[in-house]
């Protein structure tokens, strides 16, 4: 993992139209490393799946900048903005609602190969699929079904290979793993993991489940109402949360031991007691938190 920012996102602000001035994600900065898993973690309606689609520019930034290798793509358009999503790609979190049930494994994944360009021809296309589809787990004959045929596990594979398909450097998972049964969630963030080391991907990975992002991150960002309230060394969050909102986060999550779970204390989190603005205090195990 490389200490240089591949991706920085500075003073970062978003508002929906007509929510009367309310900013769903309010003034937040952060940079990612080129080649680590940056995980952005907070409750449900706290901005995370906002900030993802504005890196990937999905969503307009209404103020703040975002510069991906050195360059702003905050005003990208037309020929620009096509090379960049080139660039960057996402993981969507739906597989039902993401994939076009009208078209074939086969033509979601090469969509990205024809828009860009990636292709020399009808048979490297083909070729280029097939490798894709055998590195997420997917068996040839899969090519020409159409995504009502799959589980929600295969289709988010198809997803990831959809993503992967552009030769993109970052990639956003907006929360890949939270419609899928428990029972197959580690087997695609360890997909997502090998895919990394084989291609040297970027990622950041939004969840509201912070011992998953523990596992796959190495730096962590916790957001509460559209503002990042701590950021640090993955390990050093979990162990050592700084913030009453990463506090409460942590003692929320189920331990596997049941005595254990029964007699532990969780707790509470009062937003009104706990100041979410003010300065941005570096500790020296590079973990910051808001006081």
């Amino acid at each position: 993992m490389s200490e240089q920012a591949l991706v920085t996102v500075s003073h970062l602000t978003h508002e929906y139209p007509g929510s009367g001035g309310k900013k769903a994600v309010d003034d937040i900065s952060f940079a990612i490393r080129e080649g680590e898993t940056f995980g952005l973690v907070g409750e449900s309606g706290c901005g995370k799946t906002t900030t993802g689609r504005m890196l990937v520019r999905l969503l307009d930034i209404t103020s703040g900048s975002v510069t991906f290798d050195g360059r702003d793509i905050t005003k990208l358009q037309g020929k620009d903005l096509l090379s960049y999503r080139q660039q960057a790609q996402i993981i969507f979190q739906d597989p039902y609602a993401s994939l076009d049930p009208r078209k074939k494994v086969r033509d979601i994944i090469a969509e990205g190969i024809d828009i860009h360009h990636l292709a020399k021809d009808r048979q490297d296309r083909d070729e280029q699929v097939s490798r894709l589809m055998a590195s997420v787990g997917l068996r040839p004959e899969h090519l020409t079904r159409y995504p009502h045929e799959f589980s929600g596990g295969q289709r988010q594979r198809i997803g990831i290979a959809r993503a992967l398909a552009t030769r993109p450097r970052f990639v956003v998972c907006d929360e890949p793993i939270s419609a899928l049964d428990v029972s197959i969630q580690a087997q695609v963030v360890n997909l997502l993991r090998e895919e990394q080391r084989r291609r040297k991907l970027t990622y950041l990975f939004i969840a509201h489940d912070l011992s998953m992002v523990k596992y796959i991150s190495d730096r962590i960002a916790v957001m509460y109402r559209g503002r990042i309230v701590e950021t640090g060394p993955a390990k050093a969050v979990y162990e050592n949360p700084l913030h009453p909102y990463t506090q409460s986060l942590i003692s929320a999550i189920p331990l596997p031991d049941p005595e254990t779970e029964r007699t532990r204390r969780r707790i509470p989190f009062h937003a009104e007691e706990s100041s979410l603005r003010g300065t941005l205090t570096e500790m020296e195990t590079d973990h910051f938190v808001l006081a």
